[in-house]
């Protein structure tokens, strides 16, 4: 948005300060100077300012020139007062009464004769990309973006034809308008409130406008982003240049007001809290803002402050024109640290006393994720709306579903992973080991609204293990999914039995998960403890993979409620762990290859080098394997890494544990 400097300093003296300090100061409080234009051809510098979604308020010169006087904390010019409502019954019949209009005011002025618009009239239009066109316009124009009200100015010779197509037009676009607000002026219909931001009214006079009529007011929506105290100051001065510039004689003027009792909004903020989110005042030996500082930010603001000492508590009232803005306490701190500097407060992030808790579910959750994201599963994250399928007499129905595809809360995770599972296998995947941590719905004769944290995850991977070096990859079985099962149990040390039988007759979460699972492969999961059911493990059935399932893959899948795993975890509290230190020296790593028999044990091998060297063998691994289908002799490559803890090694030291390994070899 555009704003002329010469504009500025009618409403505020800016001669003492520099143009780059008043530049540098508008950003550093939150208004970011896109551009400085020097426009020779006006003598003026045109400031292009980018104003943010919260301050709706700054779109004309007078608005912005307040904000300027808060920031410098200096006077404006001129002295604004709230307008006067009106305390007497009258009304005019020329005026229909509106529950949206506070304030209307309208002048006749007749007899006009024309002169150009002046020099400078049209330098402060062309400084804002308004092409000038006609003196009435010019000055419509002007005041809007000074003052930022819109007066609307109406040839009274053209209002009889004019106005009756226009009201005609808008009333065949506004048939659903049950009732419609309107301005009356001797019988006629001047606008639609509801379309008066929209209107245009450059169409309706020109440079031969002999008779006009000049009509402003204050509605409800207007005084949200705009002072009613600037209303007179612009209503008053269209008159002046109207009067300056085309003569004329100024007739009746009609004034009508809604008394409306609308009371300030007021907050109320603790002065601890202040000092806490804003922290202390650099190089001022950690000291916090004074009471003192906090109301002079606080009346630079305009919002009234009262403070009351036994409380500790800053009472303020906000404008009309600054309640879209401030609503928290929060936005005022922030309004007292743009206004104090921020840069004079310390850059350090605040220390807490007291660390938060977390509660036993989500830090189990947590875990339950990042192990099964370590050992290699993908997570998804599901909608709960679905369409109830299977035991339809369990599902909780949504009164108003946005499509019938989406018309129950789902019962079950395992669902939505099929559906998962069907678009990998679209997409060409082998391996898909996929897990969901979510919300489940159902209703029992105990309850009617029950929801639950189940996990649910599905296994499937052609090439998940190799028997032999030189063999080929084999698919996931049954046993397989088990272990992966047991070992995700196992980290998370729960004490668990499997059943292939159902104990618990009364489950409704196992009837809703049992249909998607082959009836032969199915086992249930247990709290070894109580004997409380956990969740179940199962090969897929057929007739829901049926139509992807060309190569007859093997896929299991898993769901386990996640309050009941947690009461089956046990707390170890004796540890047996080995500890020692990590040794500072570097290390040396050497392969080898050595020639074993069909019969010899490597684990064997392994053990007795350790024995041997244990000082200076930190780890073995067998990194290759060769066998010789000729001589029936089996190679292995054994990669061995040397370590002290209390020196480097040399080359001699390892010589010696080199003719210890092939001494033990030998042997």
């Amino acid at each position: 948005m555009k704003f002329s400097w010469t504009m500025l300093n009618y409403f505020i003296n800016l001669e003492s300060i520099t143009f780059e300090k008043f530049i540098e100061k508008l950003t550093l409080t939150g208004f970011e100077v896109e551009k400085i234009e020097e426009n020779t051809k006006i003598a003026d510098k045109i400031i292009h300012l980018n104003i943010t979604a919260n301050r709706k308020e700054i779109f004309c010169v007078i608005n912005l020139a307040k904000e300027i006087a808060s920031i410098f904390n200096l006077p404006l010019k001129i002295n604004l007062k709230q307008i006067q409502l009106l305390t007497n019954n009258k009304t005019y019949n020329l005026i229909n009464r509106s529950h949206q209009i506070l304030y209307l005011k309208i002048n006749t002025i007749s007899n006009l004769s024309y002169q150009k618009s002046p020099q400078w009239l049209k330098n402060n239009l062309i400084g804002c990309n308004i092409k000038p066109l006609f003196l009435l316009h010019d000055i419509q124009q002007y005041i809007q973006i000074k003052w930022g009200h819109k007066i609307l100015i109406f040839d009274l010779d053209k209002l009889d034809i004019k106005f009756i197509n226009f009201n005609l037009l808008k009333i065949s676009r506004n048939i659903a308008l049950q009732k419609q607000e309107k301005i009356i002026y001797n019988n006629q219909e001047l606008f639609y409130l509801d379309t008066i931001n929209q209107t245009n009214n450059t169409n309706q006079f020109s440079n031969k406008t002999k008779k006009i009529l000049l009509c402003c007011f204050i509605n409800k929506i207007n005084n949200l982003f705009n002072s009613s105290e600037t209303f007179k100051h612009a209503y008053n001065e269209t008159i002046r240049l109207i009067i300056t510039y085309c003569r004329g004689i100024i007739g009746h003027s009609y004034e009508d007001s809604t008394i409306v009792i609308d009371t300030n909004k007021k907050l109320k903020i603790e002065k601890n809290k202040i000092k806490y989110i804003l922290g202390p005042i650099f190089n001022k030996h950690n000291k916090f803002l004074s009471n003192k500082n906090i109301f002079k930010a606080l009346n630079q603001l305009k919002l009234k402050p009262y403070y009351s000492y036994s409380h500790k508590i800053f009472e303020i009232t906000i404008p009309k024109y600054r309640e879209h803005d401030l609503k928290r306490s929060i936005d005022i701190i922030e309004e007292i640290g743009r206004i104090y500097g921020f840069k004079y407060f310390l850059n350090k992030l605040p220390k807490y006393n007291h660390k938060g808790k977390i509660s036993i579910k989500s830090f189990y959750i947590k875990k339950i994720r990042y192990t099964l994201l370590n050992i290699g599963f993908d997570e998804t994250v599901n909608s709960s709306l679905t369409e109830g399928e299977i035991y339809k007499n369990n599902c909780i129905k949504l009164y108003n579903p946005i499509a019938e595809e989406q018309n129950s809360l789902r019962t079950n995770i395992a669902k939505n992973l099929i559906e998962n599972y069907k678009l990998h296998i679209k997409q060409k995947n082998s391996r898909i080991e996929i897990f969901e941590i979510g919300n489940i719905f159902y209703k029992n004769k105990q309850n009617p609204y029950n929801e639950q944290i189940h996990l649910g995850g599905i296994i499937n991977n052609i090439q998940f293990l190799k028997k032999d070096w030189y063999s080929k990859s084999n698919k996931l079985e049954w046993f397989h999914a088990k272990g992966i099962l047991e070992f995700i149990l196992d980290t998370l040390q729960t004490n668990i039995q499997y059943s292939q039988t159902l104990i618990t007759i009364d489950n409704t979460t196992i009837k809703n998960i049992q249909p998607y699972l082959d009836p032969n492969q199915q086992i249930f999961i247990y709290n070894k403890n109580n004997n409380q059911l956990i969740g179940i493990l199962g090969k897929i059935n057929k007739k829901y993979i049926n139509d992807i399932d060309q190569y007859k893959k093997t896929t299991y899948l898993f769901e386990i409620n996640i309050q009941n795993l947690i009461n089956s975890i046990y707390f170890n509290k004796q540890i047996s762990h080995i500890i020692r230190s990590y040794s500072s020296y570097p290390s040396v790593t050497r392969d080898i290859s050595i020639n074993i028999n069909k019969n010899d044990n490597i684990t064997e091998i392994k053990n007795s080098l350790l024995q041997k060297n244990k000082n200076l063998i930190e780890y073995i691994e067998i990194i290759n394997e060769y066998y010789n289908k000729v001589t029936k002799i089996k190679s292995i490559c054994l990669r061995i890494i040397y370590r002290s803890s209390n020196r480097t090694l040399n080359s001699k030291d390892l010589i010696n544990i080199n003719n210890n390994i092939k001494q033990l070899l030998f042997k």
